[in-house]
Formats: structure tokens, C-alpha cells, sequence
């Protein structure tokens, strides 16, 4: 049930817990892994519903043995009474040879607030609750350099310091309304915001033309964006690009992105939406680190803008390059043998790239209503978890570069979680 076979898995993060389905009580298990330079077997059992989790260290060591290679599993069961054991899985893993970078920030609906996931952490760091938050602080953005936090919800605050844990900006003293910088577009320094247009939001946010000040919230002149609205815009890491989608054709599109200046110049329309009324609606992009592609998910306009009404499916698009779109069939799991069948095809959305490649290659985090192993098995209205993948870091156009994802760890897989931004440590140097 879980993890899929021919994923990509990173150094760095608790191992990756094991399940399978359709076990009797009693029932032992060989779990089998190896590589040229290791071969480790766990005898165990494992009660139905059936699970193992490797201890730590050894997964550690494993993990740097293989970085940059490939791990094999197979999972052996003997039932009782029977004379010979059978084989559950056979899966093969890539190791990837780096671990992830950033920490990831994300929506946890059932507290109302952002929650922060750091590298290997076992659980999320509730950093807002100490902030004496007293309403819904959840529609947010932040900066690539881990720095800024553009909350957009029902709070006045709106422009968090993330190296100080404190409050940069009351928007409502400026004379803005509070949720005009929900789900708004943070420059990769935390310098500049671009309001969302997409009037059809749950919320919704604000949709004012132009380029803000993140600082002050004042409106600043000859950026490129006067009288020009933008949907679901993002910055990418580098500074370089700024992506969206149409506010009028509800194409996707991109502009050069000058920081200096700040201002936004060459516009380019990348894909249309299309006729396909199931996948007409492209959703909430997002950019590699270097600009070069952008991912995003697609679904029936306007119901793909609300992850409970409609499927998703994630896609990339080259930025330079008008009509590359690239379906991500293996992050999707369009042909994948799920345990739950269908039930797990086309619940995939908010893609959001991490601010650095590692390994050789790209990171995403998504959200995703699939089910989870056999710890998450509701429906679609129960499920919410957020998964990564990876994405090879020069894709080829016209080839899927994705790879079957594995589930973020540190989640509390009792609540619904969604809308992941990736950004660097709020300590990196680099940042």
C-alpha cells in the first residue's frame, strides 16, 4: 500500500513506514533490502493492518550507502500453518544522493493556522501559535529565502518575519483590507508582493493591479503592472521570473522579473486552457529554482480552485518555450497499480517547487487527497496530506521527468493539510 515502487526518496528524512493489506493475525515477515553494497534482513511480524518502520539509525546508514542509487525491497510473509512464504512486494527505490533543502510551510485546516515542517523533523513546529493569533491565519506565501511570511486570512497582521517570529505589518494600517494579500505572490527576497486576481478564490483575496511594497504596503510606480491584474501569481527562487495565469484568458504566462528595478517586463503566454472541460482550469503555478519550468495542476474551471470540488492533475511547462506542457503521469499515478484503485487518481494539487535543486534533481510539494498506506483511508473529503516528489532537474520536453511521490513526513495524518510553500531554513546562510 505503501510506499510506491520506483520513487524517489532523499537522505535526510525519517525512513519511510511500510504497508501492506490483506495479512492474518500471526502471519511473519522478511523485510528484505539490498544493493551491491548492503544487504540488510529485519524478521518480524506485523499485526494486520500491517506495517514496519525501519529503526532510524540503521535507515541513516542504508541511506548514505545507496545515496545516489537505487535501493531493492521485498517484503517475504509466511502464513501460519502454510510451508512456504510468498512475496508481497518487490519494489526498487532511488536514493537520491543529497538531502532536501528548506522547510516547508503549510495550511493545517484543524488549527486555522500555518504550520512549518524543517528537514527530518518528526512533527510540524506550531511557530505561529506563540504570536497570539485570534482568527484564521491561513492563506499565505513566503519567500523563497525563508525570511518572509505574506499571511492573507482574517488577521490584521499580514507581513511575518520569520527570523524574528514577529509581526512586520499590520495591513489594515496602511488602509488595506485584510485579506488583500491572501494567497498574494512574495518576491524571493521579501520584497515586493503581486495581489492575487482570481476573484473566484474561496475567500476571496484582494485583486488589485500593480506591485506592493511587503514592507510598508504601499503601492509602487513603473513596475510593469499598472492596471494589470494577475491570477495565482509566484516568483521563482532565482528572482528571475514571475509566473500566473491570466486574469482574462486564464492562460498560463510568465514576465522577466527585474528586482533591482522591480518591475516586470516581456510577457509570454505558455499554454491555454483549453477545450477539455475536466481540465480547463490551470491552478495555482509555481517555478523551478532557475526558471526554467513551471508546475501547476489542472481541473474543471472554477471548481479545480477548491480542492474539494473537482480532480487535479499536475502538469509542467517550460517558461521559455510556448506549448510544452508536460502531464505528470507518474506524480499523478495515471497508470499506477494503487491498493485503492481509483480512489487514488486525480486528487493532486498546489504544487509548489523547493528554492533549491539537490541530488540532480527538482523537488515539488503538493497536496493531495489520496490515501495514505493503511493510516489514511477515508475519502476524498477526509484525506488531505501533503507529498513530494521529484523531478528531474533538465526535463526533456515531451517526457514525463516525475517520479512516484512519497508522503511528507512530520504530518499529523489526523488532520487535512494543504497549500505547501517551500523555502530555505529561516537560518540558512543563503538565505
Amino acid at each position: 500500500a505503501y510506499p510506491y515502487d520506483g520513487m524517489v526518496f532523499p537522505t535526510g528524512l525519517p525512513a519511510p513506514e511500510l504497508m501492506w493489506n490483506g495479512t492474518t493475525p500471526g502471519d511473519k515477515y522478511l523485510v528484505h533490502y539490498t544493493h551491491e553494497l548492503l544487504d540488510v534482513k529485519v524478521y518480524t511480524t506485523a499485526e494486520p493492518p500491517s506495517r514496519y518502520l525501519i529503526e532510524q539509525a540503521l535507515w541513516d546508514a542504508m541511506a548514505k550507502t545507496v545515496a545516489g542509487g537505487e535501493l531493492g525491497l521485498r517484503i517475504h510473509r509466511l502464513v501460519l500453518g502454510q510451508p512456504s512464504a510468498t512475496v508481497v512486494t518487490d519494489d526498487t527505490w532511488t536514493i537520491s544522493a543529497e538531502p532536501l533543502i528548506g522547510s516547508v510551510y503549510y495550511w493545517a485546516n484543524s488549527l486555522g493556522r500555518v504550520l512549518r515542517i524543517n528537514p527530518g523533523a518528526n512533527a510540524p513546529e506550531d511557530f505561529l501559535a506563540a504570536g497570539g493569533q485570534d482568527g484564521c491565519s491561513t492563506c499565505h506565501s513566503v519567500s523563497a529565502n525563508g525570511r518572509t511570511l505574506i499571511l492573507g486570512g482574517d488577521i490584521a497582521v499580514s507581513n511575518w518575519d520569520l527570523a524574528t517570529n514577529a509581526s512586520k505589518l499590520d495591513i489594515t494600517a496602511v488602509g488595506k483590507p485584510i485579506r488583500d494579500w491572501a494567497m498574494a505572490a512574495i518576491s524571493a527576497d521579501g520584497a515586493v508582493v503581486v495581489e492575487n486576481g482570481e476573484t473566484l478564490l474561496p475567500g476571496p483575496p484582494g485583486g488589485h493591479d500593480g506591485m506592493w511594497d511587503a514592507l510598508t504596503g504601499a503601492k509602487l510606480a513603473n513596475t510593469g503592472l499598472d492596471g494589470v491584474l494577475l491570477n495565482m501569481p509566484a516568483f521563482s527562487a532565482n528572482n528571475k521570473k514571475l509566473a500566473f495565469v491570466d486574469h482574462n484568458s486564464h492562460a498560463l504566462a510568465v514576465y522577466d522579473f527585474d528586482a533591482a528595478l522591480k518591475q516586470v517586463t516581456n510577457p509570454l503566454e505558455l499554454v491555454v486552457p483549453g477545450n477539455d472541460p475536466a481540465l480547463n482550469g490551470i491552478t495555482f503555478p509555481s517555478v523551478m529554482p532557475d526558471g526554467s519550468w513551471i508546475t501547476y495542476h489542472r481541473g474543471a474551471y472554477p471548481n479545480s480552485l477548491d480542492t474539494r470540488f473537482s480532480p487535479g492533475f499536475l502538469y509542467l511547462a517550460s517558461s521559455t518555450m510556448p506549448g510544452s506542457e508536460i502531464r505528470l503521469a507518474n506524480a499523478n499515478g495515471d497508470v499506477y497499480p494503487f491498493v485503492a484503485g481509483d480512489r487514488d487518481r486525480g486528487w493532486n494539487y498546489e504544487p509548489t517547487f523547493a528554492p533549491r535543486n539537490s541530488g540532480g534533481y527538482a523537488w515539488v510539494v503538493f497536496t493531495s487527497r489520496r490515501t495514505f498506506g493503511n493510516r489514511s483511508v477515508g475519502t476524498k473529503d477526509e484525506v488531505k496530506q501533503l507529498w513530494m516528489m521529484a523531478i528531474d532537474e533538465n526535463p526533456t520536453p515531451g517526457v514525463d521527468p516525475s517520479h512516484p511521490p512519497f508522503w511528507m513526513p512530520g504530518q499529523d495524518v489526523t488532520t487535512l493539510n494543504m497549500r505547501g510553500f517551500w523555502a530555505l531554513e529561516k537560518d540558512d546562510p543563503g538565505g
